[in-house]
């Protein structure tokens, strides 16, 4: 059985201060460079609200370490229209340009609102097998994080389960899953602060709990991207602390 990846890292590019304060080493490279050689893997955000160019993904791709995963987040148009009616034509253009990563893809990440229930059932499952049938999912695994608790029942494993997609393991108080069991071989957690808001900072208790549990999924094989999205409040630190617990 294969040992599995952990892949750790915070939603955007988080960095404290300025490069007059990174290591002598660095002060010459991008922000994003010296990232790399703190965390292997970032998820990208800004895709949600503007595509980048696929050249944009090739050039984030070229000044990253080699053992270095992106997961980029599904631009908004798939997830926050109006009764989720998106032009699913274009989810072909959006992840071509995403080709420009190459081989340092992660996961991509499908987040939905809290008003997109289950309800909303039948055009999630289209969305899923739109992407699962582009041309340019090689590399991908979808993984779909919901907003509303209605989505926690038996079908809507089945349903990612036979689209190749995971359930993203998140915290927000009023939608996180409470069960945190998963049989999916790709498991993608999302850390919102300790009380919602992407604030705050996690405990070390809390976080050695994490790591425990994130070292066994690795050992059963499995590939772990763990982000924090409390980038308002420590998410730099907190991501550093995670790793090196999973490291030790």
């Amino acid at each position: 059985m294969s040992q599995g990846r952990i892949w750790i890292g915070t939603s955007n590019v988080v960095v404290p201060g300025n490069k007059t304060s990174f290591p002598p080493e660095f002060r010459d490279a991008s922000r994003l460079h010296y990232y790399s050689t703190l965390f292997n893997s970032v998820e990208i955000n800004s895709s949600f609200y503007k595509v980048p160019l696929q050249n944009t993904f090739s050039r984030w791709s070229d000044d990253v370490v080699n053992d270095f995963r992106f997961s980029v987040k599904m631009h908004k148009e798939f997830t926050h229209t109006k009764n989720l009616l998106a032009d699913h034509d274009l989810i072909d253009p959006f992840l071509q340009a995403t080709t420009g990563l190459g081989e340092k893809k992660g996961a991509l990440l499908v987040q939905f609102p809290g008003k997109i229930t289950l309800d909303y059932f039948d055009k999630v499952e289209s969305l899923l097998d739109r992407l699962k049938n582009s041309s340019f999912i090689s590399g991908w695994t979808p993984v779909v994080e919901f907003r509303s608790p209605t989505w926690y029942i038996r079908e809507t494993t089945e349903l990612l389960d036979y689209n190749g997609a995971s359930l993203v393991l998140q915290d927000l108080p009023k939608s996180k899953w409470q069960e945190r069991v998963t049989r999916s071989p790709v498991v993608y957690m999302r850390f919102h602060g300790p009380e919602g808001g992407y604030r705050g900072s996690y405990g070390m208790g809390f976080l050695k709990k994490q790591a425990e549990e994130i070292v066994n999924w690795k050992s059963e094989g499995r590939e772990v991207f763990v982000y924090f999205n409390n980038t308002i409040g420590n998410a730099f630190e907190n991501a550093l602390s995670l790793k090196a617990m999973v490291e030790g």
